[in-house]
């Protein structure tokens, strides 16, 4: 070939050989968010990660059921139930919000490791990335529940009136709980971008959210100001939730009002994550 025909000939432009650009480009929303929710498990899937997911749930139920088995004995606790068919529920919902707050942390790590910086270089609904945190984080809290309500049982008897439909029926409310939880700590991350002050904040919410209610205890044992701060708290209204439905006795009211205080605070928090998230 001379140098003519060299110059007259069309020049072909390199293709990409993994085809990641047309592949984000032509999915949707719910394909990002799958595939997403897929690579934020996979450090989950760690052998050392998954045993520490089990255990944390272990030491909790060891830990309340032993410690405060007799402050709980007081009228009111647990419907006539046993301590622990009052306490398993409890730590359920205390486990899901746990892990609804991780969820920040998640995001924020992404951020530290540049993970999100290369997403916004692909043709990817940046919405996707906030929901797949919030499943993923969800999916590991279903582990821990599931593994609350085995152990609960096989250790200390958890054997509820409400059967397994009601033990079924409490996992996926305290699931709810704590992935509607887990969008107030998605939208501090998305705001804050700084993990030292969101750990603190995390602290300061969650810490006085899971004790000052009547998860272990009844208000009624309480001095009269914390009292008043337990009957308003929200917990304290997830907790009656998901303890009616292991005894088998819940109400429609509380099924309603549970999940419309979830929604509505997914339906706040969720926009706002996002807004923030669009200016990174």
């Amino acid at each position: 070939m001379t140098v003519v025909e060299a110059e007259a000939s069309p020049r072909r432009t390199p293709r990409r050989r993994d085809g990641a650009t047309s592949q984000w480009g032509t999915s949707g929303l719910f394909t990002q968010t799958a595939a997403l929710t897929g690579r934020s498990l996979r450090p989950y899937m760690n052998a050392g990660v998954v045993i520490v997911t089990f255990v944390e749930p272990l030491v909790m139920l060891l830990m309340f059921a032993g410690v405060l088995k007799v402050l709980g004995e007081a009228p009111g606790m647990s419907k006539g139930m046993a301590y622990i068919d009052g306490l398993a529920p409890a730590i359920m919902i205390i486990t899901a919000v746990a892990a609804g707050a991780q969820a920040g942390n998640g995001l924020i790590n992404d951020l530290r490791n540049e993970v999100i910086t290369r997403f916004h270089t692909l043709p990817i609904n940046r919405f996707s990335v906030l929901l797949a945190r919030s499943f993923a984080d969800a999916a590991r809290s279903l582990y821990q529940l599931i593994a609350v309500a085995v152990l609960a049982a096989l250790i200390f008897g958890f054997a509820p009136p409400g059967g397994v439909l009601g033990v079924l029926g409490a996992i996926l409310m305290s699931l709810l709980v704590g992935w509607s939880m887990s969008w107030i700590f998605i939208m501090m991350a998305a705001l804050l971008r700084n993990g030292d002050v969101l750990r603190m904040i995390t602290t300061l919410l969650t810490f006085p959210l899971l004790f000052a209610s009547n998860a272990f205890v009844p208000p009624e044992s309480m001095p009269t100001g914390l009292r008043v701060i337990a009957q308003g708290n929200p917990i304290s209204y997830a907790n009656d939730a998901v303890r009616s439905m292991v005894a088998g006795d819940v109400t429609a009211s509380e099924l309603v009002t549970t999940v419309a205080v979830c929604l509505a605070l997914v339906c706040v928090c969720a926009p706002i994550s996002k807004r923030s998230f669009r200016v990174l």
